[in-house]
């Protein structure tokens, strides 16, 4: 299922959580070296604790554990087994952006995929099979929340085949198992796994991200701890903790936060992105070309951190940039039509018509299948028409 969220403020700024998220760098041997000021957002509410998370109810827990030790499935696999309750439960979920908890999910039949994470977890511990986490590099989804866009990326479960052992002398980038995704595409790339504290951040992230958008500061603080009390260096629950403090007033903190993650942060993208935006707010416009700089010389591989920071370029009339940034996303996946759409657009508005023309047969091409086809081709259209014109 779609997971990350990226929420983007439409007058302010954008901030990424897991599905939330991209996925969070982890270095759990560190935590946050930055002094904030709590006393902005009053005593913390109650938070849910990570096994509060995963709790099913008796009913709950007596129903798959029925199922699982059924005498009809003893020749099953285990990890098969919980996969095949998952498929018998889910037939009927309907994908929503709530991030449930593992119980609430199974109530509701609905979750987005980190609520299907969070259960596929809640089961599989309670029939002793592992679970990896692995960050899916996908097309993104995205849904409008009143002056907000959540953009969802992919994260998906792995339920580990308990038979296997590794060979000796052999690199193991992931055990084999079934994957538990509630969309899967012919598109997808795996990316990396995703450790479980910041697999477990990812709730507190997108809970937050809620809170945000609900504009409670406070709750939305209290959370961010949450996060980064497991994920010290996750440049989303930095970024959002930026927003955070900006809208509560402190812009100083605001700042200091985002120059911190900048620094200690690996995966720098979103944080730059943001930083650029908050600066050319504040009127500092040479300071927010550094930081654009900065970003072009970024190496980040997942192709829709640039469109995304293309989309923003654009947004803001330059488009020559965007053409820079939508270029990034085509050389790491040429077969995405979001990347070529971008370049066409930039391309249009600085009048290159035939440039333009290019990059939209691409991006029709490469949007078989997609609802964006159909809007393709009457672009496309029209641009030829243009073109015709011109001569």
């Amino acid at each position: 299922m779609k997971l990350p969220s990226l929420i983007v403020a439409l007058t302010i700024v954008a901030f990424l959580t897991a599905c939330s998220a991209t996925a969070v760098d982890s270095t759990n041997d560190q935590s946050l070296a930055i002094v904030l000021q709590s006393d902005l957002f009053g005593e913390p509410p109650p938070v849910k604790s990570i096994a509060e998370i995963y709790t099913l109810s008796d009913e709950q827990r007596f129903e798959f554990l029925q199922y699982f030790h059924d005498s009809q499935n003893r020749y099953t696999p285990p990890h098969r087994r919980v996969s095949d309750y998952l498929v018998s439960i889910t037939t009927g979920f309907n994908y929503r952006g709530e991030t449930y908890t593992a119980s609430e999910a199974l109530q509701h039949s609905a979750g987005n995929c980190l609520a299907l994470a969070i259960l596929t977890t809640a089961l599989a511990r309670l029939a002793n099979v592992d679970v990896e986490y692995q960050l899916i590099d996908s097309a993104p989804v995205f849904e409008s929340r009143g002056n907000h866009i959540r953009r969802s990326l992919h994260v998906r479960s792995l339920l580990v085949d308990p038979t296997w052992e590794p060979s000796e002398g052999y690199l193991v980038l992931s055990r084999p198992g079934i994957s538990v995704d509630y969309f899967p595409s012919k598109f997808t790339r795996f990316v990396r796994n995703i450790d479980e504290p910041e697999y477990f951040a990812m709730y507190y992230q997108n809970i937050a991200a809620d809170a945000i958008e609900d504009q409670d500061l406070s709750k939305a603080y209290w959370l961010l701890m949450e996060s980064l009390d497991l994920s010290p260096a996750s440049p989303e629950s930095l970024n959002m903790l930026a927003i955070v403090f900006d809208r509560a007033g402190d812009r100083s903190k605001s700042e200091e936060i985002y120059r911190y993650g900048i620094q200690h942060a690996q995966r720098q993208v979103s944080l730059l992105r943001n930083y650029g935006i908050f600066l050319r707010r504040e009127g500092r416009t040479a300071e927010a070309e550094e930081v654009d700089a900065m970003l072009a010389e970024q190496d980040e591989p997942n192709p829709f951190d640039w469109i995304y920071a293309g989309q923003e370029a654009y947004g803001d009339g330059e488009f020559t940039r965007a053409i820079g940034l939508f270029r990034k996303s085509v050389q790491l996946a040429p077969y995405l039509h979001e990347g070529h759409f971008g370049l066409a657009r930039a391309y249009y508005q600085l009048g290159n018509i035939r440039r333009a023309e290019q990059e939209l047969e691409q991006a029709l091409t490469n949007a078989a299948g997609s609802t964006a086809r159909k809007m393709y081709e009457v672009k496309l259209a029209a641009l030829s028409e243009s073109r015709k014109k011109q001569k």
